[in-house]
Parts: C-alpha cells; structure tokens; sequence
C-alpha cells in the first residue's frame, strides 16, 4: 500500500482525535495483546487516554520513567513489536505513532501489519501488511495515513529496530452489524459502537464531542462532552451523522455528573444529507421540541418526540445556552427492518 507520511502540526492530530473514531481506544475495548519487549517502559502505556508526560526527576529501578512503551537497546539485528487487538473489527484509515518525549530514545521507522479475525492471532498468523517501512520522527505526533482503508481487528507495530513510542492510536470507522441484531429490534444508531460518530460541533473546549457517543454511561464530567462559558449570546451544539438510514423512535440526553453545568434546556433537530458533515444549506427538521433539562439525570424522550415518521442520516444535538452533556442516544429502526 502507498503510505503518506506527514508531519503534522498539533492543530491537525488535535482536530483528528476531535472528529474520527480511535479503534485502539481501551473505554471501547482496545487492548494491548503482547510484545517482544517493554524492559524500561510498559506495553499498556501505549493505549492510554491521557497524553503523555514527562517527568525530568522520576526513575525506575530499571532506568529513567517514561511515560508509553519502551524497549531495551537491541544488539542483535532484530526488532521489536507489539500486538493491539481492536475494540471491534473496523476500516483503519489513518495511524497516529506519538513519540512526544522521547527524543533520544525514539525508533527510526516503523512497519504495521493487520489481520481481520475473530480470534488472536499465534504464531501461525499471517500478517498483511498495512504500513510498509516509514521513518517517524522522535517528539512528534507522526501520523501515517493509508492509502486505502482496510479491514482490521489486530494491529501489529514493529519499531525498527527499538527504542520507544508514547501513544498509538488507530482511526478509522465502524460499521453497524445488522446480523447480530434481531429482525426489527430498535438500535442506538448514534452510538460509536454501533457507527455513529459526532462530525462536528461549535465548540468542544474541556472535552472532546465524540465522548457523548461512547458506550455505558459516563465515569466523570472529563468523560463528557463540555463547552466553555458563552460570553456573546447564541447557544451550543453537536452534529451527529448516524450509522445507517434511521426512523427515530426515543433519545436521551443524559448529563450525569454535569451539576453546576448542565445546560438549561434542549431541542435536537434531524436531516437526511449524502455528505459526511451537512452544510449551511441543509434542511432540519424538528423532532424534539425545546425541553427542560436538570443536573445529574438520564432524560429520556418519546412522547415528546415529532416527524418520526420520516428517515433520517443526521442529527444535530443543540444546548442552551451551554455547558456539558455525558451522553446522547438515538434510538430507532434501521431502513427497511421496520
């Protein structure tokens, strides 16, 4: 495969963190499988949430503390790997290796290799490759965008030949599975898991948009979505583009934990667009008129729901005048599964 490398500028992997799904995510069910090495830092660091950090002071028994994978100096000629079983088989579009504060210790290059299957991989697998050999750059957010998608459940990454990496991190998408459903059984389009992704939003200045989509309820007001305090007038809002074809039946705006800063009330408006992201001439719709929200409480909507009736693609989450929401379902029927 044709791989581009660029070396992009924090606003660029900031905005794709922002807007495109990280299969690799452990709140989805990412894990770090194995590797051939982690002497001076541990393979799980890679999978962490949290950027990494550095700490000019701290040691371990083993050497300085890092925060992300790091191997030993190889003096064999071989290299060192690691194994990331995916939350969930998805297409894997771009790849994000962070090597932020490791500045002498970073690897040269990189190769990635890929399965798609329902088991973990032993040594009999046969690895496709998905990223032939790329330099990356030590302290640097490297991002590695492929050519063509490709259908993934493990990730394998080779450091050629050693050294250590802070984060990685796996963007792609993720398709509804209809036959793991029910015939006619109502599905949360809107959530990740499912093929949902949040495309965009006027403001996500504490915390990221796509939160609101991720499974179960959420562990903390960080686990939200959260937008600063409006000063100029005007209200905030969130686009959702939903997995597939829906006719909406219930939602919830559920803002547990949100109880200082929850939004005074809400309305959600739907369209049907071709594009990814809908433009400012789209056409929506009403289907949840304004509604009274409270702090720390799962508000569920079905009665007060209007044009059910009609399919949609998108639909667009709009908050008065601000604040912060944990999670957003939209619950409905596939096209054709009615």
């Amino acid at each position: 495969m044709k791989v581009d490398l660029e070396q992009t500028p924090e606003s660029q992997a900031e905005h794709l963190a922002q807007t495109r799904i990280n299969l690799a995510a452990r709140a989805l069910g990412g894990d770090v499988l194995s590797c051939s090495d982690d002497f001076f830092a541990e393979k799980d660091n890679l999978l962490l949430a949290s950027d990494p950090v550095f700490l000019p002071e701290k040691f371990t028994a083993y050497g300085k503390w890092m925060d992300g994978w790091e191997s030993r100096r190889r003096r064999d000629g071989k290299n060192d790997w690691v194994i990331i079983r995916l939350a969930v088989t998805g297409s894997v579009e771009t790849i994000e290796v962070d090597t932020r504060h490791f500045k002498g210790n970073a690897p040269g290059a990189v190769q990635l290799e890929y399965i798609a299957s329902d088991t973990d991989p032993d040594e009999k697998t046969l690895w496709q490759l998905l990223a032939e050999r790329t330099e990356v750059n030590p302290d640097t957010r490297n991002l590695i965008t492929l050519a063509r998608p490709a259908r993934a459940s493990h990730i394998r990454l080779t450091m050629i030949p050693d050294g250590g990496i802070a984060r990685l991190r796996v963007y792609g998408s993720i398709e509804l599975e209809s036959q793991n459903r029910l015939p006619g059984e109502p599905v949360d389009t809107a959530a990740i898991m499912n093929g949902g992704r949040s495309v965009d939003c006027s403001d996500s200045f504490f915390s990221s948009m796509q939160n609101l989509l991720l499974p179960g309820r959420g562990v903390d007001m960080h686990d939200g979505w959260e937008t600063r305090r409006r000063r100029q007038g005007g209200h905030d809002w969130m686009v959702v583009r939903l997995s597939v074809l829906t006719q909406i039946k219930r939602v919830e705006v559920d803002t547990l934990h949100f109880k200082g800063n929850y939004p005074d009330h809400c309305t959600i408006e739907a369209c049907r667009s071709a594009d990814e992201q809908p433009d400012d001439n789209t056409q929506w719709v009403t289907i949840l008129p304004e509604q009274k929200l409270h702090a720390h409480r799962n508000h569920t909507f079905l009665k007060e729901l209007e044009n059910t009736g009609q399919l949609y693609t998108h639909v667009r989450l709009n908050i008065f005048p601000d604040g912060g929401v944990s999670r957003f379902r939209v619950i409905g029927y596939e096209a054709g599964q009615l």
